[in-house]
């Protein structure tokens, strides 16, 4: 009797611990902590430009979100099923989005006030975000050695952003010059999906780096809907929270071309 009380007191103890164990089809903690927070990010998105707010534009920038954690509705249906069972992880995971979105809008907040304060307000190096269309078809950007001395980690310096918006139609093209003493490195990516894109400083002597430019163009755009780039990040940028990546990302084909100074020649987007 007593070995049959023990029997029970062990099973009850063995259900009530497997309870709380994450099955293998949810998504781990981390990764929803992500997800949630660029749906967060998109539903602000709702909010703020009155493009977005029907319901077929609204589930397409939310299925952008998707794609780019390489996860389903389902999948996120059934996690966030689960974590509604087991308060205590969600409670935690909605904690760290609420953090990383305080400190995404207080960076922001700090940055346009400090450039309020020098007059410098259009003098910001990459905007957050910027819309893409028929009448500004072109986001550029120049850093020269001025700039650069603002940017912390230069060695860190890399692109990354996501497209949402871009029809089967249209086409687009990310391009960066890094701009060194006798050497300029060019990196061109095709942006032809709604997607995750990632640009990285070439490993060569920061010493030698003059200057960093380049742009995000939309090619024959045939409609006049605008595509938005968002969550535009550099290293040290206000735009830049933890973000993990090994998620579906473009990487570019870099090609370098050693050309003297006096020659450096840089095509302008078509």
């Amino acid at each position: 009797m007593q070995r049959s009380v023990i029997y029970i007191i062990i099973s009850i103890l063995i259900l009530f611990s497997s309870c709380g164990r994450r099955p293998g089809y949810v998504i781990s903690p981390d990764k929803m902590t992500d997800v949630l927070y660029d749906i967060r990010l998109a539903q602000s998105i709702f909010n703020d430009d009155p493009q977005f707010r029907s319901d077929d534009m609204k589930d397409a920038l939310v299925a952008g979100v998707l794609k780019k954690h390489n996860i389903t509705q389902a999948e996120l249906d059934t996690s966030l099923l689960w974590y509604s069972d087991n308060i205590q992880y969600y409670a935690a995971i909605n904690d760290t989005v609420a953090a990383r979105l305080k400190f995404r809008n207080e960076s922001l907040l700090n940055s346009r006030s400090a450039m309020l304060s020098r007059g410098a307000q259009s003098n910001l190096i990459i905007p957050t975000f910027y819309y893409l269309n028929s009448y500004t078809p072109t986001l550029s950007f120049n850093i020269d050695t001025l700039k650069m001395k603002s940017i912390k980690n230069i060695s860190d310096f890399h692109l990354k952003f996501d497209i949402q918006g871009l029809s089967a139609k249209q086409k687009a093209e990310a391009a960066i010059y890094f701009n060194y003493k006798d050497t300029l490195v060019k990196t061109r990516i095709p942006i032809e999906s709604n997607s995750h894109y990632s640009i990285s400083k070439p490993s060569l002597p920061d010493s030698l780096l003059n200057g960093i430019s380049g742009y995000i163009h939309l090619k024959n755009n045939t409609s006049s809907g605008n595509v938005l780039i968002h969550n535009i990040s550099y290293i040290d940028s206000v735009a830049v929270v933890r973000h993990k990546d090994g998620l579906s990302t473009r990487q570019p084909n870099r090609s370098t071309d050693n050309i003297r100074k006096e020659s450096l020649g840089r095509p302008e987007p078509n």
